[in-house]
């Protein structure tokens, strides 16, 4: 787990880093985060549209991919 520096990202791009974004709004809404996957198409924001911007704060892969963490099917074996 670490925590990244980035430059914001803008609607209709493609995220390449899966892991926790800020984001932040134009004018109506505080910076608030959300986990989003890599290869998601950066959604507009339903208010301010494409003047929405995305911060990569802290990369982070999918449990899936730790091989320490067991799966459920494996669990019950």
């Amino acid at each position: 787990m670490y925590v990244v520096p980035s430059e914001r990202l803008r609607p209709g791009q493609t995220c390449e880093v899966a892991g926790v974004y800020r984001v932040y709004h134009h004018a109506h809404r505080l910076p608030h985060s959300v986990y989003i996957a890599a290869g998601t198409v950066l959604p507009k924001c339903r208010r301010c549209g494409g003047r929405v911007e995305f911060g990569l704060v802290l990369a982070s892969e999918p449990a899936e991919r730790d091989h320490d963490l067991v799966r459920a099917a494996e669990a019950s074996g």
